[in-house]
């Protein structure tokens, strides 16, 4: 797990199986919002990250986004706005964010600060889940009943 750092406020990090590929997504990441600071690997984020993936998921607070000008900004305000055991459709948040669907996808993809901003709420018109990379949808499908949904198999 690698970190993005501006100052002691955490902008952006990477998460993947692999070490390399979490790397990778972060240098991704930092491309692509642009972010600045210093890329760490350190035990004590990752128990910050552990501590803040609890109040959100379990305890159903709403992460409080930094005040970094992320490109694609109304989609990540956009899904703060669903709350802990609801769900939204990809559709759906498009229209919110004002965001053609194809640019949305695109986004969600670079979501800088995974599972804090809650892409794993949102589903298909059908109701079912899609995405969720680089953790897969086993993950996303997990998250969700943590937080109380129950999708159709």
């Amino acid at each position: 797990m690698r970190f993005r750092l501006s100052g002691r406020e955490v902008l952006a990090y990477g998460w993947h199986w692999d070490p390399d590929r979490a790397t990778r997504r972060l240098e991704a990441l930092v491309r692509f919002h642009r972010i600045p600071g210093r890329s760490v690997a350190d035990p004590g984020l990752e128990t910050w990250l552990g501590e803040q993936l609890t109040t959100v998921v379990q305890g159903g607070a709403v992460f409080s986004l930094p005040a970094f000008p992320y490109r694609e900004r109304p989609v990540w305000d956009a899904l703060l706005r669903i709350p802990r055991g609801a769900t939204r459709t990809y559709g759906g948040l498009a229209k919110e964010a004002g965001l053609p669907y194809p640019r949305l996808l695109a986004a969600l993809l670079k979501n800088p600060l995974q599972v804090l901003l809650p892409c794993h709420r949102l589903v298909t018109q059908k109701g079912t889940p899609m995405g969720f990379h680089p953790l897969g949808v086993a993950v996303k499908r997990r998250l969700l009943e943590l937080e109380g949904v129950r999708l159709e198999e």
